[in-house]
């Protein structure tokens, strides 16, 4: 990985090159711009002044014998290919009525123009060869490029310095990067704390990455969190089917009795049954899901019947009894497993703290509760091992589907344990 690493650029030198190429291209751009329209101009200033010389040629050689004429200071026109003079190379297909660029054959740094045109002289059409020579504007053009290499040598500075600045630049956003990175790079893997913003200028992009990071990194801890609970959630809810099948087990070795040995089967198959079913609550209150896809459903009072039974030991030898109280239909979005293992938890923490009286669970459309006579919150009940952990389980549950768990004093003793349901697990909210 390192070695990759090394092969590929910083952002600070990536900058920088892109820089350079685009600050090249430029340069590259702007002499072609100068050089070809210094050329167009030339081309354009001969072509309007051979144009000129035509006019004025056909006027003059009316009026005279002459082979050849003087029609400016710059230009010649001559009466037939023979009277150019010796060291004019015309080429072979000149067009007619254009000017075109010629080098003396001694000389390449002498240019001149020359253009042929078909002109009526006293009758009889001739071919008029014109040339068009501007030592001052050879002289002039030269200038302004002299001139033009002033201002590129400019340029070019400038781009320097502005490479200098732009990598000062450039350094300075990418130094909170890069400390980003190292701090990255040496963090162990078992660290999930926050990461705090680098010094220096600060980005949206790289507040935005520090979020993300720490974003992920919160979701990892929970996921951690949530393997750690499966394991205390594990041994908490398994113990009592655990027992159960271990208590099964030794009696089946006392007695031969068909009938006793049915019953023991029976309670092994139950408990065997609500292990798998506690253990499939619990992975998917473990695991990251989606609670939408879940449809409503009615809890029934065999439901409520059936947790409670399940926890009666707890109350053996106990002058406490328990109610159910299910004054109308009531929905909610949770597997019956699950629900019956947060309900189990209040019960048994329900039980463990009422040494006398009773324990009702009254349910409606809005909220759940466990009411009991015991000794309220301010104490903990002895000799009751997962006391504390049943109510994180409890917990874990009610903010999974979204609901909210709070416990509260009752006025003449005991606790009341309040399940408070989502509005759109009310019965009219789910026909509308």
């Amino acid at each position: 990985m390192k070695e990759q690493l090394k092969k590929v650029k910083s952002a600070k030198q990536l900058t920088f090159t892109y820089f350079s190429i685009v600050a090249f291209a430029i340069i590259t751009i702007h002499v072609s711009l100068i050089e070809s329209t210094l050329e167009d101009f030339e081309h354009i200033n001969a072509n309007n002044r051979l144009r000129h010389a035509k006019e004025v040629a056909a006027v003059v050689f009316e009026d005279s014998k002459r082979m050849d004429i003087g029609t400016s200071p710059f230009t010649h026109a001559y009466i037939g290919k023979e009277a150019l003079p010796s060291h004019v190379n015309v080429p072979n297909n000149l067009p007619y009525d254009k000017a075109v660029e010629l080098h003396d054959a001694d000389n390449e740094s002498t240019e001149y123009f020359i253009m042929r045109s078909p002109i009526s002289i006293r009758g009889k059409e001739e071919v008029v060869y014109f040339l068009y020579y501007d030592d001052l504007y050879e002289l002039s053009e030269e200038q302004v490029f002299n001139n033009e290499k002033k201002q590129l040598l400019i340029t070019v500075f400038l781009l320097f310095l502005s490479f200098f600045v732009v990598s000062r630049i450039s350094e300075r956003l990418t130094h909170p990067l890069s400390k980003l990175a190292s701090e990255l790079d040496q963090r162990k893997s078992s660290d999930l704390t926050p990461i705090t913003l680098p010094s220096g200028i600060v980005s949206r992009e790289l507040v935005q990455l520090v979020y993300s990071f720490n974003l992920y990194a919160e979701r990892i801890q929970e996921l951690l969190e949530r393997e750690r609970a499966f394991n205390r959630y594990a041994s908490h809810e398994l113990r009592t089917p655990l027992m159960v099948m271990k208590g099964a087990v030794s009696l089946l070795g006392q007695s031969n009795d068909p009938a006793f040995i049915e019953k023991q089967r029976q309670r092994l198959l139950q408990s065997s049954n609500d292990m798998n079913d506690f253990v499939t609550a619990l992975l998917s209150l473990t695991r990251e899901e989606s609670n939408h896809t879940l449809a409503p459903r009615e809890i029934t009072r065999e439901e409520l019947e059936s947790t409670i039974a399940s926890h009666d030991a707890l109350i053996k030898g106990k002058d406490v009894k328990w109610h159910i109280e299910l004054s109308e239909p009531t929905y909610i979005k949770a597997p019956e497993t699950t629900f019956k293992i947060l309900l189990g938890n209040l019960i048994k923490n329900a039980f463990a703290c009422t040494e006398e009286g009773s324990v009702t669970v009254t349910v409606s459309n809005s909220k759940i509760e466990v009411i009991d006579t015991g000794i309220g919150l301010g104490s903990k009940p002895r000799g009751v091992e997962g006391f504390g952990l049943g109510l994180l389980i409890a917990n874990d549950i009610c903010r999974k589907y979204h609901w909210t768990l709070s416990h509260s004093d009752n006025e003449y003793g005991g606790c009341t344990a309040t399940i408070s349901l989502l509005d759109d697990e009310k019965p009219n909210a789910q026909t509308k």
